[in-house]
């Protein structure tokens, strides 16, 4: 399931699958698979109806369900779909500005280029997890 917005859905209104599709520009028969997988829907007579406010419910607990928490040590592989370590726990900081920076490294399962944002003043916490090489961004 892709990552839809729950905040496009009204709570105080009714939709049938086909105005729902169209909130989020997919075709009913999607909305008809999140019915099977635990959307309540109002089935006693047609058209169907889905509570605006049980379909705002069932998308944000489907957001929440997929989120993975990186611990400090960690960096969120986008290949990979998982939080993972940087190999050999080499990083560079890469500075944005004078208050914010990027951690940057690779992925020690498929080698893709792993990023993290952090303030200039976490510096000395990450160089206790990693090998920091500090890198100025020209501008």
């Amino acid at each position: 399931m892709a990552n839809y917005n729950p905040n496009l859905v009204k709570i105080h209104r009714n939709y049938t699958y086909e105005e729902l599709a169209m909130v989020f520009g997919i075709h009913k028969n999607t909305i008809a698979a999140w019915v099977k997988n635990g959307l309540p829907c109002i089935q006693e007579r047609r058209p169907f109806l889905i509570l605006g406010r049980d379909a705002k419910a069932f998308l944000q607990q489907q957001r929440m369900s997929k989120k993975q928490k990186c611990k400090q040590s960690e960096f969120y592989c986008m290949r990979c779909k998982a939080p993972v370590k940087p190999y050999d726990n080499f990083v560079e900081y890469i500075t944005i500005s004078s208050t914010k920076g990027r951690l940057m490294g690779s992925c020690e399962n498929c080698e893709s280029i792993v990023n993290k944002f952090v303030s200039y003043t976490s510096i000395e916490v990450y160089s206790s997890f990693f090998k920091l090489e500090n890198q100025e961004l020209g501008t």
